[in-house]
């Protein structure tokens, strides 16, 4: 399985709310993001993410939790294509997140045609961002 890795700024967001409110206080929402990657994946993506946050008993922060979609067009260590990361991930108070970042089966296009693999997204003390990328691509036919 190869490894790689590269910084990514978010460009831009925008923020939407949904109409799930309930009365325990539970904020839902939603917000499409655009990055740029550079490094050994050069490129862009478009994410669009569910998420919902909860408050503590004294306003405080308790807890939250976001499912998104992110599709990457660009190259992975110098093969071109796109292809689909599916996120997942909890946060319960002050605790590091619980998350999963999975390529999606059978999205890769062009060279990372048949690409699997996991991702991790870390962010440094800095607020840098890195995506880091263990996959493998199918072999050509």
């Amino acid at each position: 399985m190869a490894h790689t890795s590269a910084a990514f700024v978010i460009d831009a967001q925008q923020p939407r709310s949904l109409d799930l409110a309930d009365d325990t206080g539970v904020t839902y929402g939603a917000l499409t993001l655009s990055k740029t990657f550079t490094g050994a994946i050069e490129g862009t993506s478009t994410v669009e993410m569910l998420y919902t946050r909860t408050p503590g008993e004294d306003g405080s922060f308790a807890g939250a939790g976001y499912v998104a979609l992110e599709r990457i067009i660009g190259t992975v260590d110098g093969r071109a294509g796109s292809f689909v990361l599916l996120h997942i991930s909890t946060v319960l108070g002050q605790e590091p997140p619980l998350a999963r970042y999975l390529i999606s089966p059978g999205s890769g296009t062009g060279e990372l045609a048949g690409i699997s693999g996991v991702g991790l997204i870390t962010i440094g003390d800095d607020a840098s961002h890195a995506l880091h990328l263990d996959y493998e691509l199918a072999p050509s036919n």
